[in-house]
């Protein structure tokens, strides 16, 4: 499909270059990949020298990017922005790794690059259509629930479970592939 979107109508994001953008932030708790594999993903991108930028559109999403953020100096919150701004943002990323949610799609119209990571929603049903897009879905036993609220009861060290089959060094790997290309 064709987004429609001229990007040269974009508002140009000229703070960074070779940049990656992060969108961590969702509605449903449990679409939320965990914050620990966030900052692995981070420390594989910085280390290959690559800035990040982390958008977010509430006070739980801002404090989870500064957290973020204290990794290292290459990764940067970005301040409070317009649909459209974060539109250029996205439009100048060399990649975008997305949990499910609508700034994915948003993406996908812009034809950047992106890997969406899908835990209890199904790609097939919700995921970002472009060029470009991959999605790593869960491979857990009660995935895709569809569910808000995630019914698992066995103890586990990752939450939501089903995201404990999309590993950082997995996420690395495809993005590796991506900005290879």
């Amino acid at each position: 499909p064709d987004g429609g979107i001229a990007k040269e109508h974009l508002p140009v994001y000229a703070a960074a270059s070779h940049y990656l953008v992060f969108l961590h932030g969702t509605t449903w708790a449990n679409k939320h990949w965990p914050e620990d594999y966030w900052q692995q993903l981070a420390k594989h991108a910085t280390q290959a020298d690559y800035q990040i930028l982390l958008p977010w559109g509430n006070q739980a999403e801002r404090e989870r990017a500064e957290r973020l953020a204290t990794l290292s100096s290459k990764i940067k919150v970005l301040p409070k922005m317009s649909l459209t701004e974060i539109a250029g943002v996205l439009a100048g990323a060399k990649a975008v790794v997305s949990v499910d949610t609508g700034l994915s799609h948003l993406a996908a119209a812009l034809k950047v690059a992106t890997i969406g990571l899908y835990g209890p929603t199904n790609p097939a049903l919700t995921g970002s259509l472009g060029p470009s897009q991959i999605h790593l879905a869960a491979d857990f036993s009660c995935a895709p629930c569809l569910k808000r609220r995630c019914q698992y009861q066995q103890p586990s060290a990752v939450w939501p479970v089903c995201f404990s089959t999309i590993k950082p060094n997995l996420v690395w790997q495809q993005l590796e592939s991506i900005l290879r290309i």
